[in-house]
Parts: C-alpha cells; sequence; structure tokens
C-alpha cells in the first residue's frame, strides 16, 4: 500500500455542514462531502484510474447483542457478545465497490468496509462470533445507523466529486470522524480528513443534559411534573 504523500496526487474535500443541531422538529439531514484530486504538484495527470472512498464514523460505545432462545415455549434472553468499540455510525461511499477498488488487507488495515470493521472484540475462527458480528450490522443497517454505497461517490468531470450521507432522525450524538481516501489504480495516493458535531439544541439539550449529568435533579423534575398532571387532572375532572 502506498503511504499517501508519495505520489504527485492529492484529495481535497470539505463537508457542507460541520455542525447539526438536533431540536425536536429533526427529521434527519443529508451531509455532502465535495472534493477534487489536486495535480498541483505534477506537470500533468498521472494516467490511470482514479478511485474515492469517502467515510463517515460515529464515536463508539459499547453495544450487546443477545441471540433469543426458546424454552418450555417462551422466548427468553441466551447467548450474548458485547462489543465495546461499536461505531454508533458508520457509512462508507465509493465510486465503485471498494473490494474492486483495493486489495482485502488494505481494506481491513483502514477499517474501510462493514466486513472489515473493528469492534473492539476477536472474531476470527469462531463462528459463534462472527453471526454475533453479522447481526450486530444488521441490526444497525435496520435503524439507519450503518450503510455502505458502492456509487455514493460520483465523479462531475476529471477531477471534481461529491458524495451524499444520510443521517437519520435517531442518528447518535458526538464527534464525527470524515475521512476521504483517493486510490489510484488500486493503490491509495492520498486521503484527507476533518470532523463534524452533532449535538442536541433546545429543550431538548436541557433534557439529556439533566437526564446524563443531573439524574436526581432529573427524577424530581419527573416526579413534580407527574404530580402537576395529577393535580391537574384532579381539577378538571373533578365532581363538585
Amino acid at each position: 500500500m502506498l503511504k499517501p504523500g508519495t505520489s504527485h496526487e492529492r484529495v481535497l474535500a470539505d463537508i457542507s455542514t460541520r455542525e447539526v443541531a438536533i431540536q425536536s422538529n429533526f427529521s434527519g439531514i443529508e451531509i455532502i462531502i465535495f472534493g477534487s484530486i489536486d495535480f498541483s504538484d505534477a506537470r500533468m495527470p498521472t494516467r490511470g484510474k482514479y478511485d474515492v472512498i469517502a467515510l463517515v464514523r460515529g464515536p463508539t460505545e459499547p453495544i450487546t447483542i443477545r441471540r433469543k432462545t426458546r424454552v418450555g415455549g417462551i422466548w427468553v434472553n441466551g447467548p450474548s457478545a458485547t462489543y465495546p468499540d461499536a461505531p454508533s455510525f458508520y457509512a462508507v461511499l465509493s465510486s465503485r465497490p471498494v473490494r474492486a477498488i483495493a486489495s482485502n488487507d488494505t481494506l481491513k488495515e483502514l477499517d474501510i468496509g462493514l466486513s472489515e470493521l473493528n469492534f473492539g472484540r476477536e472474531t476470527a475462527g469462531s463462528p459463534q462470533e462472527q453471526s454475533f458480528e453479522s447481526a450486530l450490522i444488521r441490526l444497525m443497517e435496520e435503524r439507519g445507523l450503518y450503510t455502505e454505497d458502492d456509487s455514493g461517490v460520483v465523479f462531475i468531470g476529471r477531477s471534481l466529486f461529491r458524495s451524499t450521507v444520510a443521517l437519520p432522525t435517531n442518528v447518535p450524538t458526538g464527534r464525527y470522524r470524515v475521512e476521504v481516501y483517493l486510490f489510484r489504480d488500486g493503490t491509495l495516493a492520498s486521503k484527507t480528513k476533518g470532523s463534524l458535531e452533532v449535538n442536541k439544541a433546545g429543550m431538548e439539550a436541557t433534557i439529556y443534559n439533566l437526564a446524563f449529568h443531573q439524574p436526581f435533579l432529573y427524577g424530581l423534575l419527573g416526579i413534580a411534573i407527574a404530580v402537576l398532571a395529577g393535580l391537574m387532572g384532579w381539577f378538571a375532572f373533578r365532581k363538585d
């Protein structure tokens, strides 16, 4: 694998916004990743086929997957597996299938592709572990939090490109890493990276901060609201 910076080409990229505010009316948002291949260090573009892979990764969090088993006609929780470093969001978009762009070793080294994700738990050689990992990926895909789009990067002319990443309504908060890789004839030529902040705003931010940073006060507030709602209902429907 070629180390970035040893070729004439250089990838330049940016994102349409660097901060996403989640409020009560948040219905998801699309983030645009755009860029170009800069040939300024060369007299003429190097001949060859270019491919771009855009990767958006959310903050990691522990995720537990449980397998349901049937005992006496009742479904109960069975064996489980906890992945300590699972990305809360993962989207990989490419100009063509990632395995047609680079070797499996390169993809694994760069952590590109759903099948190459490192969840912080060894799964090689264990069918049970691999089944848990497959279930985790399938569950996150159903929630719209994991995606892999083999035609998600579109070239506009010879060097300009763009891609669109959809953040669903249930997108987790935190700092997201945005990485763009340029490959030439299957070899990594250049890469660039950036970041994106996803935070709650308005009343949602206040409730979120109370729930996670001041749980005692949050509990008292919940009790007070419940009591107040009960009193209002009693006054509204009492019989004189």
